[in-house]
């Protein structure tokens, strides 16, 4: 909590609102990473000017189909929908997500429960749900496979903190609360999720391995939507294990995101064709479906070496996967 605490009484005027397509946030000026870009496209945007490509296009245009098909399930319904927002960061997705929902549903037929464990984050995360009227809430904990307290690995980009050390998270440790899926649906009595935002650089093994019998016994519709990791994963933290179990258990892969390139070699020697293709001025990246299940199990569990024109080699060819319970 210290460092929570200096941060706070230093942050001093260095806030800024922004005004976004949808929405506005507060962001920090001198934050990298998503604040930094989210600045920039406010300005462009301010400007009149072109802003190009919202951040993970492709990530969002899978959330906005997928959640948009779930709303329109749950308006003929008495049933809330449950959406967790896993790494929720400062608030971009949760407010992507909010704003879909808000569009499809009164506001008492959707919560959003929004999970970061970041100190810094969890101030801008809970300023902008609140600043937005999001039907939301911000949680500051982390999501694993147990119930109690952990160390967090924080970084100087926002988005890269995480329970699993890396090189990357270079900013100090922070102790958080920690809790399963179906701890923390228990301890705050959210209901079961309908649909899932996971993000939580390389911690989502423990996230699925945490809520098996969850996974296992949720009916139809249930999504979610996953950043993977590979390397992070080991054979005793392994996410093909875990995909396994999900697919024996009524779960099935709708969609894979390329990394790296648009058609990594690996793809492109299966025979596998993007869909959609998405192009922004540090990314390319395909969205792609009719594959196997092994293709899943071999392409986002493990590293695999993919030369990309101009920079450094990508150690990774699968971004995120979507997953749906089929039955």
């Amino acid at each position: 909590m210290r460092f929570f605490r200096r941060w706070n009484l230093a942050r001093g005027s260095s806030e800024r609102l922004i005004k976004l397509e949808d929405f506005e946030m507060w962001v920090d000026p001198a934050g990298r990473g998503l604040h930094r870009g989210l600045l920039k496209r406010a300005e462009k945007l301010a400007k009149g000017d072109d802003p190009g490509p919202e951040r993970e296009p492709e990530f969002h245009w899978i959330i906005r189909k997928e959640l948009s098909e779930l709303c329109q399930i749950f308006a003929d319904r008495d049933e809330r929908l449950v959406i967790y927002n896993l790494g929720a960061n400062i608030g971009l997705s949760t407010l992507k997500m909010n704003h879909i929902a808000k569009s499809l549903l009164s506001r008492n037929n959707y919560f959003i429960y929004a999970i970061e464990p970041d100190p810094v984050n969890i101030y801008f995360l809970k300023k902008n749900i609140t600043h937005n009227n999001a039907r939301a809430q911000a949680f500051d904990c982390a999501i694993s496979d147990f119930n109690g307290s952990s160390v967090f690995y924080r970084s100087s980009h926002s988005n890269l903190g995480a329970l699993i050390k890396n090189e990357l998270t270079d900013a100090g440790t922070y102790q958080v609360q920690v809790y399963s899926l179906p701890g923390f649906a228990k301890l705050f009595e959210t209901g079961n999720p309908h649909f899932l935002k996971i993000d939580v650089e390389g911690g989502e093994v423990e996230v699925l391995r945490g809520a098996r019998e969850f996974f296992a016994g949720c009916k139809a519709p249930c999504r979610m939507i996953m950043e993977v990791h590979p390397g992070s994963y080991s054979k005793e933290r392994s996410l093909e294990t875990e995909l396994r179990f999900l697919f024996e258990n009524g779960w099935m892969c709708k969609y894979m995101v390329s990394a790296g390139v648009v058609q990594p070699d690996k793809f492109k020697q299966a025979g596998l064709q993007p869909f959609k293709e998405f192009h922004t001025k540090n990314h390319s990246r395909g969205i792609y479906r009719d594959f196997s299940k092994e293709h899943v199990l071999e392409f986002a569990c493990y590293e695999h070496i993919q030369e990309i024109p101009g920079k450094k080699p990508s150690r990774k060819i699968v971004r995120s996967i979507f997953l749906e319970k089929e039955r």
